[in-house]
């Protein structure tokens, strides 16, 4: 079976080598991807390569999205890129394309910089390590707000109508309890939702995203903001941004994005059809650092109204350890790929592969988007 890899470009989102893309073919964009993909604010060229697409005997076979991001190293922000949706359909999975599809556009788009991979499935991971990236991993915690999905994957379904209520109960308890504790702790502040085309506020969130010490983080900057709060890949919506500010001085002393997204299957354990919310960044100005765990927290409990869980990943074992306190459970691993290219100024650093030298968040990458 022979392969072959093609870039698709920004003008031909609807028509690709000549036939018109409609939708329910294997290379549609939807329309939140698209409007995504045309708003990316890191865009250097009017009609850039959006999609690598590959073919298996002349027929479309798999495709992976690739646009540009920033990567801030050292003093110092820098073009680069990630990908999304590496998909390659079932009758091709003998070929190489789950192999060449990323690394074609990690190869154009990103010779220069920093690719970052983030939220890659299992299956994915060791190909794209083959590839040479390097992956970090931040422990994966899950409060549980509905039983649903988590009965019916231990007791017969039939079971599951007569359990689920009876286990809700005790959930809606532990929630509302919950949220008294933290109304308690988190009585010097108040949370207000962040509007997207408030400058001074985006540009707020990136003084503190600047203000951390590592040497090396995605660039989440003040466009970035504006573009995960207004776009998304998937019909779910953007991200919403949330400020935790003081309501003595109005200071706005730290900062998060979350947002809820469905799964059809939520992972290997067999949870079906789970509305999942799910913490992407945060930050907080120095010295706030326990207002911020309790924010964290609230927000959590705020997504439970209309979640059947909350997902929050951190490599900062002092906040790992917070949340477990609540019973929250360490569920796997998320994890940030990156690959330094060979023109890179810090190829050759080795700092760049420790991750306690890189700010980590799970909305690295497409994550925030997709």
């Amino acid at each position: 079976m022979t392969s072959e890899i093609y870039p698709r470009r920004l003008s031909e989102l609807d028509l690709f080598r000549g036939e018109r893309i409609a939708e329910g073919h294997f290379l549609h964009v939807s329309p939140e991807r698209r409007k995504a993909l045309l708003a990316n604010p890191y865009l250097d060229e009017d009609d850039a390569i959006c999609e690598w697409v590959g073919y298996a005997d002349g027929k479309p076979a798999g495709f992976n999205y690739s646009f540009p991001i920033r990567v801030w190293a050292d003093g110092k922000s820098y073009r680069s890129t990630t990908g999304s949706s590496l998909n390659v359909e079932e009758w091709a999975r003998k070929t190489d394309l789950g192999m060449i599809l990323p690394a074609k556009g990690v190869e154009i788009t990103g010779k220069d910089g920093i690719a970052i991979a983030a939220a890659c499935s299992q299956m994915a991971i060791p190909l794209h390590k083959i590839n040479g990236y390097k992956y970090f991993f931040m422990p994966r915690y899950i409060a549980l707000w509905k039983s649903r999905s988590v009965v019916e994957s231990i007791v017969p379904r039939g079971l599951a109508w007569l359990i689920a209520p009876i286990a809700d109960v005790f959930l809606w308890l532990y929630r509302s309890i919950l949220k008294v504790v933290v109304s308690c702790k988190m009585s010097r502040y108040r949370m207000v939702e962040v509007e997207a085309d408030d400058v001074d506020v985006l540009k707020k969130m990136a003084e503190i995203v600047a203000s951390d010490p590592c040497k090396f983080r995605e660039d989440h900057d003040a466009l970035w903001f504006k573009w995960h709060l207004t776009c998304s890949f998937s019909k779910e919506g953007p991200c919403h941004g949330f400020l935790l500010k003081n309501k003595k001085t109005g200071g706005v002393v730290a900062f998060a994005l979350a947002k809820r997204r469905f799964h059809a299957q939520a992972s290997h354990r067999g949870f079906r059809n789970v509305w999942l919310g799910s913490i992407m960044e945060w930050g907080c100005v120095p010295g706030e650092e326990r207002a911020l765990k309790w924010f964290l927290v609230s927000l959590a409990v705020r997504y439970g109204g209309n979640c059947d869980a909350t997902e929050f990943a951190t490599d900062d074992a002092g906040l790992g350890a917070f949340v477990r306190k609540f019973g929250w459970r360490h569920v796997g691993e998320a994890n940030v790929g990156v690959k330094v290219m060979k023109n890179f100024p810090f190829y050759g650093d080795k700092s760049i592969k420790e991750q306690t030298n890189w700010r980590i968040r799970p909305g690295m990458g497409d994550n925030a988007l997709s």
